[in-house]
């Protein structure tokens, strides 16, 4: 305490020890397990014919788990991979929620009120498709670019 108080008033600050940034790990098996889920999802609940959809349902795990190795991974070279697959998925998700916007927009359209209730659907497929794809990608590429982040992979 008083090596501490000599230090203060000599206008240095005590050397402390570097502290470990938890939130890293904490984003990586989050991003394990969200890719394990959407594996889960896409391979058994949503099995789909057309390739466009089942090549866009995939790169939502496969980005996601291209976002987890970079997070465990650390260093400069795991920060620009978990920030180029965060990124992807973000994109990915932007690009999902405008494919079920027209498909809800085309069943209302066509179908009147049938289709206005399916479209209804269609739109809280949108809100949980914000909640259970968009938000990790983009809670994790804030703090990715956040200094904090910067500072935990060793960018600067």
């Amino acid at each position: 305490m008083v090596e501490y108080a000599r230090e203060k008033m000599a206008g240095r600050a005590p050397p402390t020890s570097p502290q470990r940034d938890i939130r890293r790990w904490i984003y990586g098996g989050l991003d394990v397990v969200f890719a394990i889920v959407y594996v889960v999802t896409i391979w058994k609940a949503i099995p789909n014919r057309l390739l466009s959809a089942q090549i866009h349902l995939w790169i939502l795990p496969i980005s996601t788990a291209v976002m987890a190795g970079g997070t465990l991974a650390g260093g400069r070279r795991g920060w620009q991979i978990a920030l180029g697959g965060g990124s992807l998925l973000v994109l990915a998700t932007i690009a999902l929620i405008v494919r079920m916007l027209a498909s809800a927009a085309f069943l209302a359209g066509t179908y009147g009120a049938f289709g206005g209730a399916a479209a209804a659907s269609a739109l809280v497929g949108v809100a949980l498709v914000v909640e259970l794809v968009g938000l990790l990608p983009i809670v994790q590429v804030k703090y990715l670019m956040s200094r904090a982040g910067r500072r935990a992979y060793g960018v600067g």
